[in-house]
């Protein structure tokens, strides 16, 4: 199973390389063990079988990250997070317009920077139709999330991106989809949290993406 589930892209290679490191001196331990063992003299009066048998114990975290390693967090995660304010966007960067070409696919991180950005004033989604990705989450009867679980370091602070859907019905919770519709200047009070809105003109299901995390 990917290490992308339990640790962000970049650290990839250093989870494999960690694993590889114990892997390799648990098993120099228990050669060595298995070496004296063998050479040793029958009859000597010392007991040359009690090694560093402690030493399997460096196979195990290697086995537990790819074999039982947990599936990416879903819509129960997300709902528990829902108080959470969405984060503000970085300032410091402004958006271009996006291009009148036909929709904008783009992630959902972007998409709430740029109805942050609009709300203040410089407004690059009026008149633009995007196309959003993500997983559905409940909201209420005339209403839905799509979200998306965006990761700095590892699951454990990953922090939900979620926008308002409306005027689709929506899908069953922690299905994959791509939204396609238009950014909606009324934004969705979502418990006491003011959160991006989108009117929905198409939607498409698909499987779940390799990396699930933004």
């Amino acid at each position: 199973m990917s290490t992308s589930t339990t640790s962000a892209p970049g650290f990839r290679l250093l989870v494999i390389g960690a694993g590889a490191v114990l892997c390799t001196l648990g098993g120099a331990a228990l050669v060595k063990d298995w070496r004296q063992h063998a050479e040793a003299a029958p009859g000597d009066g010392h007991d040359h079988g009690r090694g560093p048998r402690v030493a399997w114990l460096f196979h195990l975290p290697p086995v537990a990250i790819f074999a039982i390693a947990p599936s990416a967090l879903g819509s129960f995660t997300a709902s528990r997070a829902l108080n959470q304010a969405t984060p503000p966007n970085d300032r410091s960067h402004t958006f271009r317009a996006l291009s009148a070409g036909g929709p904008a696919q783009i992630s959902l991180t972007e998409f709430t920077a740029r109805a942050f950005q609009a709300r203040s004033g410089h407004d690059t989604l009026t008149g633009r139709q995007v196309v959003l990705t993500g997983f559905a989450a409940p909201a209420g009867s005339d209403r839905w999330l799509l979200i998306r679980l965006r990761m700095t370091c590892c699951a454990a602070d990953a922090v939900p991106m979620r926008i308002a859907i409306s005027d689709v019905p929506a899908p069953a919770a922690d299905s994959w989809v791509h939204v396609t519709g238009t950014w909606s200047p009324a934004w969705a009070n979502i418990h006491g949290i003011d959160t991006p809105r989108l009117t929905a003109t198409t939607i498409r299901r698909i499987s779940k993406p390799s990396d699930p995390y933004e």
